[in-house]
């Protein structure tokens, strides 16, 4: 595994990744993600390639995957900065999410229900991170239970598109995650997910994690409003 410095945080980026593109999409979805860099900020193919040691043609491809999912904003004669999105975008996404994430839980429902245990042992880790007020691992515990539902729905092109969609609202969830400890409430659906699932009833659980996601929209739209972009006049 081959691991460099992100010399400006004092973090260590896993960069073991399929090629160097991936590489550095994922060393900067990881830095939106953990707020380091920030919507607004612009990035620069110099500064990346000399971060992570890769060519500036790997960096200029990364933004622009990047930027075709909607992660980075392209301006002619400003370069690349992390997009911000208007409160009618998240909106628009997070109806979009909401359905995929519903047929994601609708298809895993099936293998789950006949093999729940992973689950139910994920849903007693964030259970207890719920209670004791511990938001890392209440938020790593989230990811595997969301990656958990996507693999088992066994569409390898829904997984991709979801996580493109997730891209676009890290830098948000950030700042929710910062400042709302009602993210812990989210596991109240997480808890009806589970237990429709384990009782085989599909409908349940797509009903749960519709709600799951309308609860992440409204926490992420009480942030004030200068954590989006202006509307359109």
């Amino acid at each position: 595994m081959q691991l460099k410095p992100d010399t400006r945080s004092g973090a260590v980026l896993n960069v073991n990744a399929v090629s160097t593109v991936d590489e550095v999409t994922a060393a900067i979805v990881a830095a939106v993600r953990a707020g380091r860099i920030v919507p607004g900020q612009r990035l620069t193919e110099a500064e990346y390639s000399a971060r992570l040691g890769v060519s500036r043609s790997s960096v200029r491809e990364a933004f622009r995957r990047l930027t075709a999912d909607g992660l980075l904003d392209f301006a002619p004669h400003r370069g690349v900065a992390v997009r911000q999105l208007t409160r009618k975008e998240v909106d628009d996404l997070f109806a979009i999410r909401g359905t995929l994430e519903a047929l994601v839980v609708s298809l895993a429902t099936r293998r789950l229900h006949a093999e729940p245990d992973e689950l139910v042992a994920l849903r007693r880790e964030m259970d207890e991170a719920a209670t004791a007020g511990d938001m890392n691992r209440f938020t790593g515990g989230n990811a595997r239970f969301h990656a958990l539902l996507a693999a088992s729905a066994d569409n390898p092109l829904l997984a991709q598109t979801l996580t493109r969609l997730s891209n676009t609202i890290y830098w948000l969830q950030f700042r929710v995650l910062v400042d709302r400890p009602a993210v812990f409430d989210t596991n109240r659906e997480h808890d009806r997910i589970v237990d429709a699932i384990v009782a085989g009833d599909a409908a349940a659980a797509e009903a749960a994690m519709r709600d799951h996601v309308e609860r992440s929209r409204r926490l992420i739209q009480s942030l004030s409003d200068e954590h989006f972009a202006a509307s359109p006049a």
